[in-house]
Parts: structure tokens; sequence; C-alpha cells
């Protein structure tokens, strides 16, 4: 007999099956492009079972880019705070470039942006998670400011939204620029970063 924990799990699993599908999927056609037929034999599953966890496509694109806010939130809070807004920024590249190489995450977000720009469903969840991430790390911001580790006073939401902005724009020069090396790119924005936010050692007693 199956426990009520064991379905959970089965449930969260099939779930995850389909994601990871989807995933594949969008990557390789696009979301317009790949139908919930396609879907459905991509995460090997009938119509029935698919629509059991996912009521549509835009239900799935919202549950992806719920998966990757929950991702990169868990990032944020492992990051070296202490340390400020460089090291944290440096951190969080390497795990963009982790993804760039190995799981064409890349080629999902270009896609996901594009979709927002059109579907208002897609906008209000990127949105959302869009802000989640720049709340974090403008909380980074205020902090390397107090203690004196970088000389801009910009609002910390405002300069945290440019260096996003700045990021963003990056990421899409890559994913249609294959001349574009990857790090070298990230070595090059954190040292634009660094020098538009005066990034210095802190000043004794850690206060401005």
């Amino acid at each position: 007999m199956r426990t009520k924990g064991a379905k959970n799990r089965n449930h969260g699993d099939r779930r995850e099956e389909i994601l990871r599908a989807a995933c594949g999927l969008f990557i390789r056609d696009g979301f317009h492009a790949a139908s919930m037929k396609d879907l459905c034999a991509a995460a090997g599953m009938s119509p029935g079972s698919v629509y059991r966890y996912f009521a549509s496509k835009d239900a799935i694109i919202t549950a992806l880019i719920e998966a990757d806010r929950a991702r990169w939130l868990s990032a944020m809070d492992a990051l070296p705070v202490e340390l400020g807004l460089l090291p944290a920024l440096r951190a969080l590249a390497e795990q963009g470039l982790a993804d760039l190489e190995t799981r064409g995450f890349l080629s999902l977000w270009v896609e996901t942006a594009a979709e927002a720009s059109r579907n208002p469903v897609v906008a209000r969840q990127l949105a959302a998670s869009c802000r989640d991430c720049e709340a974090r790390l403008a909380g980074i911001v205020e902090r390397s400011q107090r203690e004196g580790r970088i000389v801009s006073t910009t609002d910390p939401k405002l300069l945290t939204r440019l260096i996003l902005a700045a990021f963003d724009g990056l990421l899409l020069r890559v994913a249609y620029d294959p001349s574009v090396d990857a790090r070298e790119a990230a070595t090059g924005f954190l040292e634009f970063i660094g020098n538009a936010v005066g990034a210095q050692a802190p000043r004794k007693g850690g206060r401005r």
C-alpha cells in the first residue's frame, strides 16, 4: 500500500520530469514552436497525465521561472556578503558561467525574456522573480556602501537594477554572438562594475 508521503514524492518526481523535458524542448525549439503534443512526447507521458500537473503551456513556463527564481535566491543566500559586493558578484558570475557551459540556461533565459514582452502572464511572473533577486542583491549593495567597500552613493535599489541591466545585456550579446568569450566577458564585467561603483578596501571601523 502506497503511503501519503510516497504519493507526494511521486507527484513531485513526475512534475520535475515534465519540467526537465519542457526545459530541453523549449531550449531546442522555443516556446511557440513547441506544442503541448511535443512536450508530452518529450516527457514520455500522455496528454491527460501532463494536464494533471499543468493546465497549460503558460503554467509550465511560469513553473520554470519559479524554479529558476528559487535556485538563484538559494545561491544568493550562500553568497559571501561579508566580503562585499564584488566577491558576491563574482560568485554569482561563476554560477552563471556554469549554467552557460553545462545546462543551456542562456537560451531559455533569452526565450523567457522575449515571451515576457508579449505574454502578460509570463511578464508578471518574470517581473516578480526579478524583484526578489534585486531585493537580495540590493541588501548586499547597501551593506557594501555602509561599510565603505564601494564609493557609489546611488540608491541601492537603483544601483542594483543598473548592475543587473548591464549583466542582462551582456548575456544577450553572448547568446547571439558566438565570438564573445563568456568567461572573458564576465571578468571584464566585474572589472567594469568595480570601477563604476568605486570598489575599495573597507575603511577602519567598517563605516564610511
